[in-house]
């Protein structure tokens, strides 16, 4: 990992330098997270589970999505990740932009952005390519850690088997009655081959092998308001989901499912004091095995910024509602998190955060006690 970060800031640094100043067409720009933590204390799961991946548990999944997991033995693994995303206008109204990133977990580069912008007008713009699922407030910038005061966005909400798809999106941004308004429509699908989502989810369900999940049929819409110190959201979302597990050539399976999901994030934002909070649902139907599974997740927090320093309280719970568990027992956990941030200057900070995590089901991970730390930069 080491040797790939050290790659990528390279490159960050050195390419802009070689640019005409100020008139250039391409913009260069990156960032960095390195986080390390360990589970200080712990309850096993009803399984007794001694391995997640790499990591010996109880354990704490902290990013579901990328498969970051900690365990007894700190770790640089779980978290870290550093970007590189390059901008090249085209003309006055066209760009396309790109974005690479490698993660701790994978230290390959993996293109996670990949698009073209057109805008149509002041107000009116069409992107079309590989982009991240606006399903979050923090879904666009949620690898940048700078840019919150977590170490990571919550993995109780933020965290499935697919975070980008490939499609086209209409964006609006005006300003309606004194009321600063950014909306978008979006669709497309997504493709992922040896899914880590379901590698972790392996570990309770007892499969093995690499899965293959699509998304097809992706639709949404959001909408942001912004107005004083008040910021809210709305997101609504749809698509067909297909799994299919063939690792066992004795014992295959696939699954169809069909997902909605609905959230609202509203923020206040008092200089001094803040308050950050998200709700989501998500639904899948089982049309195969005639069950739904509802899962609500939420977080609430509040801050203070005193100088440099921005001491953060935060609590948050993910829980599953099944209608038949016997076919889907249900998992749920909340976790009670304090996060103390230092601004060392403009672009450069540093966290230091305790979780106290339950599992609420006693069936995935245990109960744990966290300590993280991290610093974040972006050039």
């Amino acid at each position: 990992m080491a040797a790939v970060l050290g790659t990528f800031a390279l490159t960050a640094f050195a390419e802009p330098d070689s640019l005409p100043a100020e008139s250039s067409r391409l913009q260069i720009s990156g960032y960095l997270s390195l986080v390390g933590g360990r589970v200080w204390d712990g309850v096993p799961d009803v399984y007794g589970t001694a391995q997640m991946l790499d990591a010996t548990c109880p354990c704490y999944i902290a990013d579901w999505g990328n498969a970051g997991v900690y365990g007894r033995d700190f770790s640089i693994t779980p978290e870290s990740r550093i970007g590189l995303q390059g901008t090249y206008t085209l003309t006055d109204t066209a760009s396309v932009t790109a974005q690479i990133v490698s993660r701790g977990t994978d230290e390959r580069p993996t293109l996670t952005w990949a698009y073209a912008s057109v805008k149509l007008s002041d107000a009116f713009e069409v992107q079309a390519g590989r982009k991240r699922i606006p399903l979050y407030y923090y879904s666009d910038f949620q690898d940048i850690g700078l840019s919150y005061p977590w170490i990571t966005p919550p993995p109780e909400l933020y965290g499935w088997e697919a975070t980008n798809y490939n499609g086209a999106s209409v964006r609006y941004e005006g300003n309606v009655q004194g009321t600063d308004v950014r909306a978008s429509l979006f669709a497309g699908q997504e493709k992922v081959d040896d899914s880590l989502y379901y590698e972790l989810l392996g570990y309770m369900d007892g499969y093995q092998g690499p899965t293959t999940v699509k998304w097809k049929n992706l639709v949404g819409a959001d909408a942001e308001f912004s107005r004083g110190p008040l910021v809210a959201r709305l997101v609504t979302m749809q698509s067909d989901i297909h799994i299919d597990n063939t690792a066992d050539p004795d014992d295959p399976w696939e699954e169809q499912q069909r997902l909605r999901a609905h959230g609202i994030a509203v923020n206040l934002d008092f200089d001094s004091w803040f308050v950050l909070s998200e709700f989501t649902k998500l639904t899948r139907d089982y049309p195969q095995d005639g069950y739904t599974v509802s899962a609500p997740a939420k977080t609430i927090g509040a801050g203070y910024r005193w100088g440099a320093w921005t001491p953060f309280l935060n609590y948050a719970k993910f829980t599953e509602e099944s209608s038949d568990i016997e076919l889907y027992p249900p998992t749920g956990y909340k976790r009670t998190s304090l996060t103390l941030r230092y601004d060392l200057r403009p672009g450069n900070a540093i966290k230091v955060q305790w979780d106290k995590n339950t599992d609420i089901t006693k069936n995935y991970g245990g109960d744990g006690k966290v300590l993280r730390i991290a610093y974040d930069l972006v050039f």
